[in-house]
């Protein structure tokens, strides 16, 4: 760890932070990772440790999953009811709403593939809503996608960083369900509240064309962030410092940049029955060929 030579105790804590970051995140070029250091060696002169300088610090990253957030027990009960998944069968469309993908949530992936199997000779087309889906757990998300691919689909590439500083490059692949397959259409709803997981979730249907994404571009960020706890009086900060980028298939800037758009933009209040009367039009189209 190298310090940057302030004397203040206080501001070593900023420092400690500064150092996590230097040791982590992958920086894609020399001139970044300098660009980087030179505005932090600054900043960290001029300001003192606090929730505020911490998020000055991060923000330099230009990356949404660097931040920070105050320590709070977790009302599972509340955390339940938020994330709860919605699934209903109305006019041979199977509609789901999925706001996260959080392990908290356990069998997730198997519940939804069971609403999916167990429902088949109902529904001609799936409708799948994950607008204010921020994230979670890729596995998961990954898990139930796979049903809906006969073969494996390269979607696009992670960047982290060797112990020692070196770059390294790993190709994403979705590899589909061994056991099941359903050849279904599918449209997603997305917004621009979607992030993290949830953009790795939706790069396989956007970069292979099995479904057809309708609405906003997601946010774009997946970092797969490490956690560092710093105190700061009597409350406890948790720190996220992002430690890979995500490129999407055929995209030379990190999916920060470039985010996944849409194939339809729609902002319209009545998304869901265009989305609805699209997926069932394209439902018959399917059945007639």
């Amino acid at each position: 760890m190298v310090y940057l030579g302030l004397h203040n105790m206080i501001n070593r804590e900023l420092e400690k932070i500064y150092n996590k970051i230097v040791d982590v995140y992958p920086f894609l070029s020399e001139k970044e990772r300098i660009d980087f250091e030179k505005k932090a060696k600054n900043l960290i002169k001029k300001t003192l440790f606090s929730k505020k300088g911490v998020g000055f610090l991060l923000n330099l990253l230009k990356n949404p999953h660097a931040y920070l957030w105050v320590w709070k027990k977790p009302s599972l009960a509340k955390i339940r009811k938020k994330r709860k998944v919605l699934s209903k069968i109305e006019n041979r469309t199977l509609s789901l709403t999925i706001p996260s993908w959080s392990g908290e949530l356990g069998v997730l992936d198997k519940k939804l593939i069971d609403i999916c199997v167990k429902n088949i000779e109902r529904y001609d087309g799936i409708l799948i809503d994950v607008r204010n889906n921020q994230g979670g757990n890729s596995r998961i998300a990954h898990s139930f996608a796979s049903i809906f691919f006969k073969t494996p689909c390269v979607y696009g590439k992670f960047i982290k960083r060797k112990e020692g500083g070196k770059l390294f490059s790993v190709t994403a692949v979705l590899q589909p369900n061994s056991e099941i397959y359903l050849d279904k259409p599918i449209v997603i709803l997305t917004s621009n509240k979607c992030f993290s997981s949830n953009e790795l979730f939706l790069a396989p249907f956007k970069v292979s064309g099995r479904a057809i994404l309708i609405g906003e571009k997601t946010r774009g960020g997946s970092g797969n962030p490490m956690q560092e706890e710093v105190n700061l009086g009597h409350k406890k900060i948790i720190v996220l410092i992002p430690t890979w980028r995500f490129f999407l298939a055929r995209n030379n800037d990190p999916i920060e940049k470039t985010k996944i758009n849409p194939d339809i933009i729609y902002k319209k209040k009545n998304i869901l029955n265009f989305a609805v009367k699209y997926l069932q039009e394209k439902s018959s189209h399917s059945k007639s060929s």
